[in-house]
């Protein structure tokens, strides 16, 4: 049996390699995703420790730090004379303040350097604190006017000691003059970024924090360790600051950026996930129809005297053999993936600093295990089958044979569908947890592949009746091969099913979601012009807002600052400063309790939805998380119903700015005349950092973060479908093998060779039109149920996007032409004679 089982592996081992194909393509996406995140984990704990290098003790406020879903509040400041203090213990050697901001480099065109971010911050002047900044060119920036820049920037952008640089802040262009450039560690730049370093003096002034710091950094004298150290600082320090040992306060960032991590973690194996599972169809098909085709030799076998426990053991060491050269090539596919995922996902804006390469033995054997399990689990039920053979088949032809109606198949699908939407129903509208809503789906899908036998072959004939009209009656004979066998066919589809589906919900749930926001824009909104930040972390600058109401035509201009939040517990939440006694002009908040006017003594407001979803009435108090700030409990002193540009949540400028440091604005409203924008535009030619639109512009602008999403989305489930696509040459390339003498006899009578393969690719076309259009209205109905749970509670919104949704069925259906061209090939080279005298 060992022997006739490796006959076998050799006698299909294309058929095998494609299987396994499928499954490394999964393995690679789940290791891959293991490698990038261990890599990313330790190039940012590198960063961290270098960070600190030469120092012991960090000083800061004891606020919680601002972090993913914390909030996007800057640090929050120490006063200098803290400094003073710290500087008078006996064990210090020395001590440092440092002020940390945002800013882009600007090349000697205006556009900015291809660093992955800038990184601006003050140069530190005790020589302790610069064992960091190696290979250094020229000198310290000294005066208001310099800037020193990282190795790497001054490369890319051609620039030597000496020379004048734009650098982007608050959305201005500043020149400034290049005192010197530095490497940072071991690299010429940081983490893939970019430095724009200032005196200690110029940095206060750029960003707002005179007469105070971001953090001190302390250095022990000789002998004293930094714990004794933290100690003797701690002792002087007024409430709410607090000291860290640099070892401490590395690890609370370290296990702070692992945490977010996590969720980039667990975003990828989901797409594995989805792979494999795909993956396991392919398997399962193709062993099906292998054990079809080898049912004269199984039935030798059992004839010869081999038990039932024998073939199946011998059937599932094929699938063994077959997973365990497919999880070993994922697991180098996944190491050599895991940098294709760092340029994906920069791609989509989103930059991170990744140096070197880690392998993580243990999540890659977890990867190679899952892998094999899978392979092993989608074999079974072929391996079972192929017990049920009887020595006595061993005289017919391996034929398939037609599948009738089946109620026991309509009554098991029904139940196991009917019980996975209800899962999912039941996930969206309770807020149940994603775990609940995911097992409907999983269980949604199988119940549609359980059905899919019993529609595969209406379909089939209503979508190749387009092809019947192909000359030669190649069409015909394509539709009726696929109807042949629905069980089959159905199978195939239901791979290309599976990815399809998850696209088009994604596109409806983002349509949707787009279709809400222009809606709420166009509802409410009574602003002539948009003048908005390039860069939400870089920010306008508020001088802009009083340049823009100086411009010809311009009537008036309103500042909106926005900021990531923690409300209620609630973490990813937008909370917007605006100027109470300007904002009702420039959008119609629709008021239903409370007053705009409240904002005025500290208030907040909520919309009308957001108030419904807590609970809330007017003079409730709500805990908002601002980032290293803090928590600050606001008393509730208006309901409005209209969002337009805005966000649920608004407080006054004044309590923003107090509450999260932030004196950067993000949009500014403008009413002015058609006539201004002209004006306008010249003047933001000095701000390259600010971008004028109109309401259309302001509101794709706004949706461009759900598009990035979708097309991030659609690019990881691109695995799935190709290896769906190569279920479907798998199947057809076995079935051109199983029909051989059928194709050799039409040969015979008269068909080409081009309409051979015509027929193999219809057959391909029909297959994948079937997956595609199952795939879309599986996809259409979680996507219409998502959309409206998640629009819900602003304005319940469900859109369709047609023309997409068209263009993906399309796109498949040439995919599937791709998919038939092996083994359209094969079928078009065979040699008649030898074709008529196979068995």
């Amino acid at each position: 049996m060992l022997r006739a089982m490796f006959r076998g592996l050799i006698a299909h081992r294309l058929r095998l390699a494609m299987t396994a194909l499928a499954i490394a393509l999964g393995v690679g996406f789940m290791s891959g995703s293991f490698v990038f995140t261990s890599t990313l984990t330790h190039s940012l704990d590198s960063l961290i420790s270098q960070a600190g290098m030469g120092t012991d003790v960090v000083v800061q406020h004891s606020s919680p730090a601002g972090g993913f879903g914390a909030g996007s509040g800057a640090p929050q400041p120490i006063p200098a004379s803290i400094l003073g203090r710290i500087r008078r213990v006996p064990d210090v050697a020395a001590a440092d303040g440092g002020i940390t901001g945002h800013a882009q480099l600007l090349g000697r065109g205006g556009k900015a350097l291809p660093g992955q971010f800038t990184v601006a911050t003050s140069w530190p002047a005790d020589a302790a604190f610069q064992a960091t900044y190696t290979r250094r060119a020229g000198r310290p920036p000294a005066g208001p006017g310099q800037v020193m820049i990282d190795r790497a920037s001054a490369r890319a952008g051609h620039f030597a000691v000496g020379d004048t640089i734009k650098v982007l802040i608050g959305g201005q262009a500043r020149t400034f003059t290049i005192s010197g450039s530095t490497g940072y560690g071991s690299a010429d730049s940081f983490a893939g970024g970019s430095l724009a370093m200032f005196s200690l003096s110029t940095a206060q002034q750029l960003f707002g924090q005179a007469g105070s710091y971001d953090s001190i950094e302390v250095k022990a004298a000789a002998g004293v360790s930094a714990q004794q150290l933290r100690d003797e600082v701690a002792r002087i320090l007024p409430p709410g600051i607090t000291a860290l040992t640099a070892v401490t306060a590395a690890a609370a960032q370290t296990g702070q950026l692992n945490g977010q991590l996590s969720i980039l973690t667990k975003f990828f194996l989901v797409f594995a996930g989805v792979a494999l599972f795909v993956g396991a169809f392919v398997i399962w098909n193709t062993f099906s129809i292998m054990i079809g085709q080898r049912t004269r030799e199984l039935a030798l076998l059992r004839a010869l005297g081999a038990g039932r426990q024998q073939v199946f053991r011998s059937v599932l060491a094929e699938s063994a053999a077959v997973g365990i050269v497919a999880a070993l090539a994922g697991v180098g596919l996944g190491i050599a993936l895991s940098k294709g995922l760092v340029v994906l996902l920069s791609g989509f804006g989103l930059s991170l600093p990744v140096t070197g390469l880690v392998v993580p033995p243990g999540p890659l054997a977890l990867a190679a295990g899952t892998g094999l399990a899978i392979t092993l689990i989608a074999a079974a039920a072929p391996a079972y089958r192929a017990t049920r053979v009887a020595p006595v088949q061993a005289l017919r032809d391996a034929v398939p044979s037609p599948a009738g109606f089946s109620a026991q198949r309509l009554t098991a699908g029904l139940a196991v569908t009917v019980v996975g939407v209800a899962a999912v129903l039941a996930g969206l509208l309770t807020g149940a947890s994603l775990v609940l809503t995911g097992a409907g789906a999983l269980l949604a899908f199988i119940g549609i592949t359980v059905l899919g036998p019993l529609t595969a072959r209406p379909l089939a004939y209503v979508i190749g009746f387009p092809l019947t009209r192909l000359p030669g009656r190649t069409g015909v004979l394509a539709r009726g091969n696929t109807m042949r066998d629905p069980k089959r066919t159905s199978a195939t589809a239901a791979a290309l099913m599976i990815g399809l589906a998850l696209i088009v919900a994604a596109a409806v749930m983002v349509d949707s979601s787009r279709t809400m926001l222009d809606r709420q824009i166009a509802v409410a909104s009574k602003t002539s012009f948009y003048v908005q930040a390039t860069s939400a972390d870089i920010g306008l600058t508020p001088h802009l807002a009083g340049v823009l109401a100086a411009q010809p035509g311009v009537r008036a201009v309103t500042e909106v600052r926005a900021t990531d939040a923690t409300v209620a517990g609630a973490a990813h939440k937008n909370v917007d400063g605006v100027d109470p006694a300007t904002i009702g002009s420039f959008t119609d908040l629709g008021m239903k309790t409370g007053t705009v006017s409240a904002l005025h003594s500290g208030a907040l407001l909520v919309t009308q939805a957001a108030a419904a979803g807590h609970g809330w009435q007017l003079g409730d108090k709500v805990r908002i998380q601002f980032g290293s700030f803090g928590v600050s409990a606001l008393r509730i002193g208006g309901i409005f119903a209209n969002v337009g540009p805005l966000s649920d949540y608004l407080v006054s400028n004044a309590t923003f700015t107090a509450d999260t440091g932030r004196r950067l604005d993000s949009v500014d409203l403008v009413r002015a005349a058609p006539a201004a924008r002209g004006p306008i535009q010249r003047t933001l030619a000095g701000y390259p950092g600010a971008q004028l639109m109109d309401e259309a512009t302001f509101a794709r602008s706004r949706g461009a973060v759900l598009a990035n999403l979708l097309n991030l989305i659609t690019a990881m489930l691109v695995l799935a479908i190709i290896i769906a696509l190569l279920g479907i040459v798998n199947t057809l390339a076995l079935s051109v093998v199983e029909r051989t003498r059928e194709l050799g006899l039409m040969r015979a009578i008269g068909m080409r060779r081009g309409q051979l393969a015509q027929l193999v690719a219809a057959e391909s076309v029909i297959i994948a039109v079937i997956g595609a259009v199952l795939g879309s209205a599986l996809g259409l109905a979680f996507g219409a149920a998502l959309a409206e749970a998640f629009t819900r509670s602003q304005q319940a919104t469900v859109s369709i996007p047609v023309t997409q949704i068209a263009a993906y069925i399309v796109v498949t259906a040439l995919a599937g032409v791709l998919a038939a061209i092996a083994p359209a090939r094969r079928a078009a080279r065979l040699n008649v004679l030898e074709a008529i005298a196979a068995e």
